[in-house]
């Protein structure tokens, strides 16, 4: 489970993963005993490397360019169809209404 990073993080950890073939297949495993992979981003503005806790006042930005379509389309969507999630969901700022939306377009399914 990759979780609250930023999903450009996550899609990066996932296609690292997903380009090892013998990663891939020791996760696999032999049918049923398999380990899922998931992805729970968050919606947070990049953090500044030089952040420390004691010098911070004000909460994490939350990004407005990730709504609920776009976290789908962009993200979510390219987990489970190219890199092998099977867990997905959110983490913060990522909403309910996110969740719905996720789940209404795999109901399409």
């Amino acid at each position: 489970m990759f979780n609250c990073s930023e999903p450009e993080a996550i899609s990066k950890a996932l296609e690292k993963i997903h380009s090892d073939s013998d990663l891939v297949k020791t996760l696999n495993g032999d049918g049923s005993d398999g380990i899922l992979l998931g992805a729970y981003a968050n919606r947070l503005t990049q953090v500044n490397p030089n952040w420390t806790l004691a010098e911070s006042e004000n909460p994490q930005p939350l990004r407005n360019d990730l709504n609920e379509k776009v976290y789908w389309e962009d993200f979510v969507k390219m987990w489970i169809d190219k890199l092998g999630v099977r867990i997905v969901g959110g983490c913060c700022g990522i909403t309910p209404e996110h969740i719905h939306y996720i789940k209404a377009e795999l109901d399409k399914r």
